[in-house]
Order: structure tokens, then C-alpha cells, then sequence
């Protein structure tokens, strides 16, 4: 099984990465855990906006997706686990990813917000839900 594993070092993403180690999973099963850097998006200082701000973002990104890779190689013993820093609008990147990787499942984690918060904010998870090429697990806080 390909398992597409999205995250972006939030709470809810890292429950994600939780719910990969914690799960069993056979010895073919490869992973490629992704990252997207949505231009212009996210908070930066201001001397990180003097310099170029995408390249803070990929930077960051890679960091996050280095460090996750070292844990993951460690807790999937053997398997392949794979990176990859995405640009773009986010719902569209993850699914074009998760197409062009042929993945068997995508999993990312969700804030769970509701009401107004949810329709102002749009919901990341809910896109990826209606559009993906393969099933995908949401892996929420607990309440």
C-alpha cells in the first residue's frame, strides 16, 4: 500500500504522524510524507520578508520534513519513507500529489473546528475528503 502522509508541524499534523507510528503496517507499505508551501501564505519576521520569503518557507519545510523522516525511519523499520516539499494552493497540491504518487490512502490531521471559524477558515481536510483519488484517514483531537 502507498500511504501519503500530509503535514504542516501543526498539533493536528503531528496526531497524523502519532497515527502512522502507532499503526501496524505490512513490510511493503511505503510512505511519502509531504509538506505544502503556499506562496505568500504564513507568518514570517520581518527580516525573514526582507529575504525571499519562499525560500524561508521551503527551508522550513524541509527541516520539518528531515526531522519527521528520521523518525519514521526509525519506527517503520525497513520501509520506504520518501519527502517532498509541494507548492501551490494546498487542497489542490495534496491531491495532484496524492494522484501522481498513485496513493492507497492520504492521512492528515484536522483541527476539527465548527461553525463559523470552519466556514471563514475553509477546511483543508474536507477539500482533501472530496477530492481525493483514494481513501483518506483524518485524524482529529480528541474532544
Amino acid at each position: 500500500m502507498k500511504i501519503m502522509v500530509s503535514l504542516d508541524g501543526s498539533e493536528s499534523s503531528m496526531r497524523a504522524l502519532e497515527f502512522i507510528i502507532s499503526r501496524p503496517w505490512a513490510d511493503d507499505d511505503q510512505f511519502m510524507i509531504v509538506s505544502v508551501v503556499e506562496p505568500d501564505k504564513g507568518d514570517m519576521s520581518m527580516a525573514q520578508a526582507m529575504t525571499n520569503p519562499d525560500e524561508v518557507f521551503f527551508a522550513n519545510a524541509e527541516k520539518l520534513l528531515a526531522k519527521v523522516k528520521d523518525k519514521l525511519d526509525e519506527a517503520l523499520k525497513g520501509r520506504s519513507v520518501n519527502t517532498a516539499v509541494l507548492s501551490g494552493p494546498v487542497i489542490d497540491s495534496l491531491v495532484d500529489c496524492a494522484k501522481e504518487y498513485s496513493a492507497d490512502l492520504i492521512v492528515m490531521g484536522s483541527e476539527g473546528r465548527r461553525g463559523v471559524s470552519r466556514l471563514l477558515l475553509g477546511s483543508v481536510a474536507e477539500g482533501v475528503l472530496r477530492n481525493a483519488p483514494c481513501s483518506v484517514q483524518i485524524v482529529r483531537r480528541k474532544l
